[in-house]
């Protein structure tokens, strides 16, 4: 879990790992630009801007940090 990037400025470069659909035990790679932060129902999140283009939101309580 990494709190940091709910704190982190928007616009800055990330880098973590996130799991495949949300919920399965394989790691996928996200690299891209926070755009936002945001606390909704499930918990805190954070919106980036992948480098493929695709705006994308992750829960912070999943992000897993980069080896």
């Amino acid at each position: 879990m990494i709190i940091d990037l709910y704190n982190k400025r928007n616009e800055r470069k990330v880098s973590f790992l996130y799991p495949v659909n949300g919920k399965k035990n394989v790691l996928r790679q996200v690299t891209g630009v926070k755009v936002k932060s945001f606390t909704g129902p499930s918990g805190r999140g954070i919106t980036v801007r992948e480098n493929t283009g695709l705006h994308k939101s992750f829960s912070v309580s999943k992000c897993v940090a980069s080896l």
